[in-house]
């Protein structure tokens, strides 16, 4: 999603519309994979919620889709619990990912759901021989 012309695309889009984009990465797997297509609905800062999949644009300028770990301040983390740098801006929040014919609905109370994925993602990875599974599992 580093296209500057998705970025323009975004900023031009009046809060609360939506727009279908394509993921790029695996840092979300399983929840979104690579090629996978994200709806975003355009919002700022103070619309997010611990759980929520925010899109934002990194320091380093491309936009990343990651899960929302606290709000004051914000604060990202992929789906294995790596926080990211903190965010230049807010452009959106997921709100369904559609892989193939299925869409998955982000509702709102997800979110509940959602938070905890990296703190079990830590967890499993304790497990002996589950990160070398999850890595092939992952990277097919």
């Amino acid at each position: 999603m580093a296209d500057p012309r998705i970025e323009a695309l975004l900023r031009a889009l009046p809060r609360g519309q939506r727009m279908w984009l394509r993921a790029a990465g695996k840092s979300l797997w399983p929840l979104v994979l690579d090629g996978d297509q994200v709806h975003v609905e355009r919002s700022d800062e103070p619309a997010l919620r611990r759980g929520d999949i925010a899109l934002v644009v990194s320091p380093s300028g491309p936009l990343v889709a990651h899960l929302v770990d606290s709000t004051n301040p914000l604060v990202t983390v992929s789906s294995v619990g790596v926080v990211d740098p903190p965010a230049r801006e807010v452009l959106g929040r997921v709100v369904a990912v559609r892989r193939g014919a299925m869409v998955l609905s982000m509702p709102r109370g997800a979110h509940l759901v959602l938070r905890q994925v990296p703190r079990l993602s830590r967890a499993l990875k304790e497990l002996p021989g589950l990160r070398r599974l999850v890595h092939r599992l992952r990277d097919r």
